[in-house]
């Protein structure tokens, strides 16, 4: 007759060499209700610690850790049925320290069993769900040896053992395996944490004599995180920002990602700027960008390129990083006028002419083509009180197209000056220049009495001179005509023409 107890008594901690001086952050062990002197609770192996200098040491006093990691019950200690925790921390010559939270869990799975018993007392409820860990991408031979379910191994010889549930006989299948008779947990290849984080199934004790089921239990395995994830950007790194923007305005955010696993330094990024940090900065924990100076000009370089870097583990020296380029662009604001390539125009109007293009005035203007900074208007602001001209914008080339449109009289005045001013649609913005003006000298030219005027006035005037003489022409033919007829009718010997038309009264004479 032999006492029959489901506990841990060995724990193997496996690790890849991605850290050094690495625990498990918990643990859990089934033990008994009354854990005797001397039992040993667990042991604990490290990777990556010197051997030599590592030191293990145990919170609690009712217990201590042998050199080699085993846990060893100093005297007496009950479990309650909600456990007990206790930490152990493992720190190197290096100073480095790791510290692991032990959670001792009362075995309530199986009642005694007695060989021969007649009738077998067994609990149907199930023990609460325990977990024990493994961790991930373990580059070791397999099977490995993760739980021993029975302390006694003597008492296996009355029982034999099933595992169903996730990565025993449901997807991902063929992760783990138990021995039927012993009741031994195998791990039997590497898991990968993003994949499946945790694996859930029930172990069920059987009487190999009856077949009754002595008890069951659920299990967890939960895969530990290793740092083998790089971080990733995440949206696509093009920003804008305005030109001449006062240092400290915010370009943007960089986002990213880690898949490894939460609240982890394998997850806590860094955010820095390999490039272009004389311009702009970023913030190590939030990825925002902002510029430094208040000097960025569109109309020197309207791009700008930085390189990011995002490292896992805060940037330690150990972490996983990424790059990726960030192309800031310069928005265009109104800091440039319109400036005028000459210093001023003199123009030469007639009298009397109106409705005439009389100069083009260009100008130039260094912000964004064909947007309100850019686009002209003008303005004439002295010499035009009478209205007599008026200057409109070429919307193709941006040119002012000064016009007559209405006549001056020479008699008045002979010349005068206008000033125009040239602006934009937009109002000027982060510059210290003003509007600039030009001034147009204009130049009145008198009109002869006698000279050709094309306007309407001038055509009559050249036409009726020879309208009369041509009345004067047809007048002159239509008399010699008339003349001459006369003449060949009174000629001796010519017979006079008889007419066809009957005149009144000479008919009756005939008959």
């Amino acid at each position: 007759m032999g006492k029959i107890l489901i506990s841990t008594t060995y724990l193997m901690l496996i690790l890849s060499c991605v850290e050094s001086c690495f625990l498990l952050r918990t643990l859990y062990v089934i033990v008994p209700e009354i854990i005797p002197p001397g039992y040993q609770v667990a042991k604990v192996e490290t990777i990556g610690c010197d051997a030599k200098s590592a030191q293990l040491t145990v919170k609690d006093p009712s217990f201590t850790i042998k050199s080699n990691g085993a846990v060893i019950a100093l005297r007496s200690v009950s479990v309650g049925e909600r456990g007990r925790i206790f930490s152990v921390s493992a720190r190197d010559k290096s100073g480095l320290e790791r510290k692991m939270e032990v959670h001792l869990v009362r075995s309530t799975i199986l009642k005694r069993h007695e060989r021969g018993q007649g009738s077998l007392n067994r609990s149907k409820r199930p023990a609460c769900r325990f977990p024990t860990s493994v961790v991930e991408n373990y580059e070791g031979n397999y099977p490995i040896l993760l739980e021993k379910l029975v302390s006694d191994p003597s008492a296996s010889h009355d029982m034999y053992f099933t595992i169903e549930g996730e990565g025993v006989d449901t997807y991902a299948t063929g992760v783990f395996s138990l021995d039927r008779d012993t009741g031994d947990l195998f791990l039997l290849k590497a898991v990968d944490r993003e994949e499946f984080p945790e694996y859930n199934f029930e172990l069920r004790a059987f009487d190999k004599h009856t077949n009754v089921e002595l008890g069951y239990f659920p299990l967890t395995v939960i895969v530990d995180d290793v740092n083998d994830n790089a971080p990733e950007f995440v949206g696509p790194l093009q920003f804008t920002v305005p030109e001449h923007c006062s240092a400290g305005t915010v370009v943007g955010v960089v986002s990213a990602t880690d898949r490894d696993q939460d609240g982890t330094d394998h997850v806590k990024i860094k955010y820095t700027l390999v490039s272009g940090s004389d311009m702009f900065t970023i913030h190590p924990e939030t990825g925002v960008i902002t510029t430094t100076t208040n000097t960025l000009d569109r109309e020197i370089k309207d791009n700008h390129v930085v390189t990011v870097k995002i490292q896992d583990m805060n940037g330690a020296p150990n972490g996983l990083f990424a790059t990726s380029t960030a192309t800031i662009a310069l928005s265009d604001i109104n800091d440039n006028p319109p400036t005028f390539m000459k210093s001023s125009y003199n123009v030469t109007v007639q009298e009397n002419e109106s409705e005439k293009l009389l100069l083009r005035i260009p100008i130039q203007d260094k912000d964004l083509i064909n947007t309100s900074n850019w686009m002209s208007k003008f303005v004439i602001t002295k010499g035009n009180e009478n209205g007599n001209f008026r200057i409109v914008t070429d919307p193709l080339t941006n040119e002012g197209l000064l016009y007559i449109s209405k006549p001056l009289d020479y008699e008045k005045t002979n010349g005068l000056q206008l000033l125009i001013i040239a602006q934009n649609v937009a109002l000027l913005n982060g510059s210290s220049a003003t509007w600039q003006s030009i001034p147009v000298n204009v130049n009145v030219e008198k009109v002869d009495a006698g000279s050709v005027s094309f306007g309407l006035l001038g055509i009559m005037t050249t036409l009726c001179p020879v309208v009369l003489l041509l009345i004067l022409f047809l007048l002159l033919a239509f008399f010699c005509l008339t003349k001459r007829e006369k003449l060949q009718l009174n000629e001796p010997g010519r017979i006079p023409l008889i007419s066809n038309i009957d005149v009144p009264g000479d008919s009756a004479e005939r008959n």
